[in-house]
């Protein structure tokens, strides 16, 4: 038995599920229902942000899900072997990993801090109705969460695709 394979795949796909299940669930859940419940929205990102440490953990589990796909892709590439690589599984696994490497850096980059600072202004604001500096921010951070949100949910739905598909290519 290839034990090592084995929890490297474990790890590559239970991870993967975890952070791809919980982007898709936040991209067509949380995010419009945030939106449309004003302050109380906000109190809730903040609440996830602080005590559910949302994005630590979404970006623990993409770490996770790249470094486990990158040590498989060495080891089914045998050292990134060029043969491998421009086969048809290589192919589907380069541009799988490529597209989960760049969704998780939109993440990392954008998402995360842009939801750290919707939970920032739903601490400052407490219970009450925000005034208009703080309803600019979050409508322009809502915005911006959709425009990166659905730049990542197609890259996401490319990895889920090719790693699924990737041995048939």
């Amino acid at each position: 038995m290839d034990w090592y394979q084995i929890v490297l795949r474990l790890v590559h796909i239970m991870a993967g599920a975890f952070w791809a299940g919980s982007f898709y669930f936040f991209f067509f859940f949380v995010e419009p229902s945030v939106g449309e419940l004003g302050p109380t929205g906000q109190q809730f990102v903040a609440h996830l942000e602080d005590k559910r440490k949302l994005s630590k953990v979404l970006s623990a589990a993409a770490g996770l899900t790249i470094l486990a796909g990158i040590l498989l892709y060495w080891r089914d590439s045998d050292g990134f072997s060029g043969a491998w690589i421009s086969s048809g599984p290589g192919i589907a696994f380069t541009i799988g990993g490529a597209a989960a490497i760049f969704a998780f850096a939109a993440g990392f980059s954008v998402i995360r801090p842009t939801v750290a600072r919707m939970g920032e202004i739903g601490r400052e604001i407490g219970g009450g109705p925000p005034g208009e500096a703080h309803l600019a921010e979050i409508q322009r951070l809502s915005g911006k969460l959709k425009n990166v949100g659905r730049v990542v949910f197609v890259l996401i739905t490319i990895a889920l695709a090719t790693m699924a598909t990737a041995r048939f290519w």
